[in-house]
């Protein structure tokens, strides 16, 4: 049987929380969940999220839809910003060992271009095996954009199920974690197959 393709309850929590507080504060009825909810979703809500389970992303992207539009007003710019609540969250959580990245990067200690950008994608590297602790599908690598001189790429493979909501929430993650670092808005994303999302950074170091 397939394994369905999951996110860890450590970042699907976020998306039950702030639904909850949306029907706390009146601003959404339980009736109007199902315009973008269906019906197997609901126990996710009713049920307490365990930070070490997995949930089925399928969920958590509509959930996140749900989220863009009703508080975001439909604009992505939205999920961008909940992507860097996720990263500050997990960092002051301290549920994951590679989010020591943005506390002690090899990229600070480096001092000439060459020895930074080498450093840089050594951090990369580090960071990429989060994707593996978050997600239960896709292949994640860094490497040196052959396009763009003196720039890294992060490329997601066999992302067919990676959803556009989180696109947008990752590129909100790493540009927070570039933000730490003195490198505001580095990076965007692009999808130039179902199956592969690739990040690039829009300038160098």
């Amino acid at each position: 049987m397939p394994t369905i393709a999951s996110i860890k309850g450590s970042v699907f929590v976020s998306a039950t929380e702030a639904i909850h507080k949306l029907l706390a504060e009146g601003s959404l009825s339980r009736q109007e969940l199902t315009r973008w909810l269906k019906p197997e979703d609901f126990p996710l809500l009713d049920e307490e999220v365990r930070v070490s389970e997995w949930y089925d992303i399928r969920a958590f992207a509509r959930m996140s839809e749900l989220l863009r539009d009703v508080e975001g007003g439909g604009k992505n710019e939205y999920l961008r910003q909940q992507g860097r609540k996720t990263a500050q969250r997990l960092l002051e959580a301290g549920l994951y060992q590679q989010m020591e990245y943005l506390r002690n990067t090899q990229v600070e200690k480096a001092i000439d271009r060459k020895a930074r950008f080498e450093a840089f994608g050594r951090d990369l590297r580090l960071l990429n095996t989060l994707s593996a602790s978050i997600l239960n599908f896709s292949k994640w690598v860094s490497k040196p954009d052959p396009d763009r001189e003196g720039r890294h790429m992060i490329v997601a493979e066999e992302a067919r199920d990676f959803p556009e909501v989180m696109c947008w929430r990752t590129d909100g993650f790493f540009n927070e974690m570039a933000r730490v670092h003195g490198e505001p808005d580095l990076w965007r994303w692009d999808r130039p197959s179902p199956d592969r999302v690739v990040f690039w950074m829009v300038r160098g170091l």
